[in-house]
């Protein structure tokens, strides 16, 4: 059943569809970047760096030229997030030991790439954003469907990074190269992502960051439970 209000606060912003245009050309970028990058050897971190430069560029330019406060507070809330997500990632690299960013190159952040916080800043804004549209517009069979985006879109990535150079997987259960673990985690961070942002059309820039925390602490709980299920509960 849809969340009550839900039609006031689509209709009553003018905003909305120049926002989800934006945010979807940033998804479509993405997919597009990814899939042509396959067939170029050289990439590396530099690839990665710049597909993050062309996303931030369109939503900051957005949100400057439209003033646009709640894509703002989801940039915020993005950041805030990527930065706190180094740690899943450290507990990823050396704990259980199934994830390899050596394949990219560059600088490092803990056990991270130096730009996997700008690329995680993207992915919360993305189903962070869409995530509060469907939950809006659908209430839980919308948070069912952000579910199953994450858990199809984001390891397309996941595949893809192993070919171009971004990073890789070993160690673990796997369909092609994309652990079970990811895929079930993913599902649930789409989910998490669309929970923490539902009131952040009244929020302000100091809620988005607080917030930021708990989406760097879901994505370690969401990869946990994910590893747990897959590799930990039920060992190969």
């Amino acid at each position: 059943m849809a969340q009550s209000g839900t039609s006031a606060s689509l209709v009553g912003d003018p905003l909305e569809g120049g926002r989800l245009r934006v945010v979807v050309a940033t998804i479509a970028i993405n997919v597009a970047a990814v899939g042509l990058l396959v067939f170029a050897p050289w990439s590396n971190w530099r690839s990665a760096v710049a597909l993050n430069v062309i996303d931030n560029l369109l939503l900051l330019g957005f949100i400057v030229r439209r003033r646009d406060g709640l894509l703002a507070r989801l940039v915020v809330f993005g950041l805030v997030t990527g930065f706190a997500e180094l740690a899943a990632d450290a507990w990823l690299v050396d704990f259980t030991r199934t994830l390899d960013y050596s394949v990219g190159g560059g600088w490092m952040l803990w056990r991270s790439p130096a730009w996997m916080p700008f690329a995680w800043e993207v992915v919360a804004v993305q189903f962070g954003y869409l995530g509060l549209l469907l939950r809006e517009r659908f209430g839980g069979w919308g948070l069912m469907a952000i579910g199953l985006l994450g858990a199809v879109n984001i390891p397309y990535y996941e595949e893809m990074a192993r070919r171009i150079h971004w990073w890789r997987y070993s160690g673990c259960r796997m369909i092609s190269g994309t652990p079970y673990y990811i895929i079930a985690g993913e599902l649930l961070i789409a989910v998490a992502f669309a929970l923490l942002v539902k009131n952040f059309r009244r929020a302000g820039a100091a809620k988005a960051a607080l917030t930021g925390v708990a989406g760097g602490a879901a994505i370690f709980a969401s990869y946990a439970i994910g590893y747990g299920l897959t590799d930990g509960v039920f060992p190969r």
